[in-house]
């Protein structure tokens, strides 16, 4: 597979405006972890999707890919929050918009007003979750009930040999219950296509357009060097396998779970 490498100097990077070199950190950075959080989540909807062959995996590994694409999308969520934020002020409440409008795609002024049309509606999905979900762990919430299930219903944890091993499904069984109300849905395994979808489709995507053009264009004000580089193409995302459960350790180097079996 071929990319292209670009190098700037020192001196040339510090000769940009400061509000520009500034707003160009910024849209690098959280594109940057726009496209980590994206890549996270590929192939645990592997996993949990039944578009996917989930049945593949067990309903353990299932419900610990479920989690990590739910705190993923949390992640994206708050990200997205963040992003629309630094588009406000440092895009639309500085001169810069003024200054760089003209010379934008079509593409990208389309990207910046879907963006925005999307987080003036307050009651958004990315809105939603980022308020109630994203970092926070709310005793209004946890006093939640576990689950809409009957009172004979079980709840479960699971513990390995190794720490790594451990996950607590019952407090995920709260959250994911919680987020369902929040949003919609009959149950969270329902709810995670439009928690993935719609931030994707209505945030991400026309972010990353925006953000990408105006990236481009302040870096066309350095001193730009440009060489072609080859990498290995990467596997067919459709086989991506995610890191769901840590191999055992050595049991005098793992958790001693014992003491908790009777």
């Amino acid at each position: 597979m071929k990319l292209w490498r670009f190098t700037f100097s020192h001196h040339a990077f510090y000769r940009l405006p400061e509000e520009k070199r500034i707003f160009w950190l910024q849209l690098a950075q959280i594109r940057n972890d726009l496209r980590a959080i994206d890549g996270i989540c590929i192939p645990l909807l592997n996993v949990v999707s039944p578009r996917r062959r989930a049945n593949r995996y067990s309903q353990t590994e299932q419900w610990i890919a479920l989690h990590q694409l739910t705190f993923a999308i949390r992640q994206l969520c708050g990200t997205l929050k963040e992003a629309h934020t630094v588009v406000h002020k440092q895009w639309h409440g500085t001169p810069l918009s003024k200054q760089m409008d003209s010379s934008l795609s079509q593409e990208a002024k389309e990207g910046l007003k879907t963006f925005n049309k999307y987080f003036n509606n307050s009651d958004n999905l990315v809105t939603t979750i980022r308020q109630n979900f994203a970092h926070h762990f709310d005793s209004e919430i946890l006093k939640g009930r576990l689950c809409s299930c009957a009172p004979n219903e079980l709840h479960e944890f699971i513990i390995g040999e190794t720490y790594g091993n451990t996950f607590y499904k019952f407090a995920e069984d709260l959250r994911h219950n919680a987020i369902v109300r929040a949003i919609g849905g009959k149950n969270i395994q329902e709810a995670i296509a439009k928690l993935y979808d719609e931030p994707r489709q209505s945030a991400l995507l026309p972010f990353e357009t925006f953000a990408d053009d105006v990236l481009f264009k302040i870096a066309s004000e350095l001193d730009l060097k440009r060489e072609e580089v080859r990498v290995e193409s990467p596997s067919d995302p459709k086989m991506l396998r995610p890191f769901l459960l840590f191999p055992e350790v050595e049991p005098d180097l793992a958790a001693d779970t014992r003491k908790y079996v009777p």
